[in-house]
């Protein structure tokens, strides 16, 4: 598709650490992968000083199908290419987005301050947007960047030019959510966002080959909170996601995993 799958053969090692792994990706000091807990993970570290962060909403027709692929086909035919991508918040069906989806300083969804819909039977689970702590992470118009729980954004009074909402919030100022536990076997694919000290945004996508980046919420928290210097961190979905980083990490996503929210980095084609 859009990019070079060869060039994860040629990866660097960097260092290695007990229970930490990290190589360096070519061509990028931001992007590597990490191992924890078992796991492997694409990160990606972006400067909103350097490198602008956008927000897009993907939609399908009989000539289009909501893909990584079909956005790229887009930005091409604009002279522009994608150069990271990775699915955004929880979607319902139709694609659209279970919460607050921002794009250009535009409110496409408004902030979903609501519960989970009722159950069919007491014993099925409550949909991971509506564990509550949820939350919003968000870029202003000077390119900071933050998350906070959905209550909490609310109250803020933040008019920012992106944001999108899921859940559950991995980490509020260094907690982990309440209701994950350590060693739970519920282990998944799966992707997030945070901001780090230095207020840097921090992109992660499970690494997909089968069972590499299945990881539990608990331990994913961990890898933001330990590893990725992230007090703040949103968990935005599951099995579909992916971090898309042009000529390091190909698309890997499967052609059948389709997404609404993408957010991306797009670059002019030279």
């Amino acid at each position: 598709m859009i990019g070079d799958d060869t060039l994860l053969h040629r990866r660097r090692f960097l260092a290695s650490l007990p229970g930490f792994g990290l190589t360096l990706l070519p061509g990028d000091s931001r992007a590597e992968t990490i191992t924890h807990d078992g796991a492997r993970f694409v990160v990606y570290r972006l400067d909103p000083k350097a490198e602008t962060l956008d927000l897009f909403l993907l939609t399908q027709d009989a000539q289009r199908s909501p893909t990584f692929e079909q956005l790229d086909r887009d930005l091409r035919a604009r002279g522009k290419r994608l150069k990271v991508a990775m699915n955004a918040g929880i979607y319902e069906p139709g694609f659209r987005p279970s919460g607050l989806h921002i794009s250009g300083g535009k409110t496409v969804v408004a902030l979903n301050t609501g519960g989970p819909p009722p159950k069919a039977s007491p014993d099925d689970p409550t949909p991971n947007f509506y564990l509550l702590p949820n939350g919003v992470f968000f870029i202003r118009p000077d390119g900071s960047a933050g998350v906070l729980a959905t209550a909490h954004y609310a109250a803020a009074g933040e008019t920012p030019r992106l944001a999108t909402q899921s859940g559950p919030l991995l980490l509020a100022n260094g907690k982990i959510h309440p209701v994950f536990r350590e060693g739970s076997p519920n282990r998944l694919y799966r992707n997030g966002i945070g901001v780090d000290t230095a207020g840097r945004i921090v992109m992660v996508s499970s690494v997909r080959p089968p069972d590499q980046g299945r990881i539990n919420f608990f331990s994913f928290a961990t890898l933001f909170r330990d590893h990725l210097d992230c007090p703040n961190a949103l968990y935005l979905d599951g099995d579909i996601s992916h971090l898309y980083i042009r000529g390091e990490t190909g698309d890997t996503a499967p052609r059948t995993n389709f997404f609404a929210g993408v957010l991306a980095v797009v670059e002019a084609i030279r």
